[in-house]
């Protein structure tokens, strides 16, 4: 190694501080989302709905209701998905095996009950058990596509 590859080698955090990290950033990206006022969250959503729009009238939607409804069931399936890979590779990294990661996604349903119980006080928004469904299911279909990711990509390697 080079003398300027070894002064960058020693500042480079390893990779399960990384994912710690990431987990955390993330977490606050979800929670920081509830406390964001109910007029706020629909603006936000309406940003969305009108990119997505032509994609929606070319499936045959027009009902804006219905635009926004998906966008806002997708954007909580797609925050907990993401939160399943990052639980993931969490576990990955600290090499965990089947008991630790099962014990770590069922601590990661508490995720979607705090972010739902935010909302409980945030003027303009509602907490839904139906998002904390959708949510649940976000994370157990990033389970399953971050387990078959793995074990393809092990069976490869075999």
């Amino acid at each position: 190694m080079t003398k300027h590859m070894l002064k960058h080698a020693s500042t480079r955090l390893p990779p399960r501080w990384g994912w710690a990290v990431f987990l955390f950033v993330w977490l606050m990206f979800i929670w920081g989302h509830s406390f964001v006022v109910g007029p706020d969250s629909s603006m936000e959503s309406g940003r969305f709905v009108e990119l997505l729009t032509p994609l929606f009238h070319a499936a045959g939607v027009f009902d804006t209701e219905i635009m926004i409804f998906v966008v806002r069931k997708c954007a909580h399936f797609s925050e907990y998905f993401i939160l399943s890979i990052i639980v993931a590779n969490n576990c990955r990294v600290h090499g965990w095996k089947y008991s630790k990661a099962l014990i770590a996604y069922l601590y990661s349903i508490a995720v979607p009950f705090i972010d739902e119980s935010i909302q409980l006080f945030i003027p303009g928004r509602q907490s839904s058990l139906r998002d904390v469904v959708i949510d649940t299911v976000g994370l157990a279909v990033g389970a399953f596509f971050t387990w078959a990711y793995f074990r393809h990509k092990h069976a490869k390697l075999a």
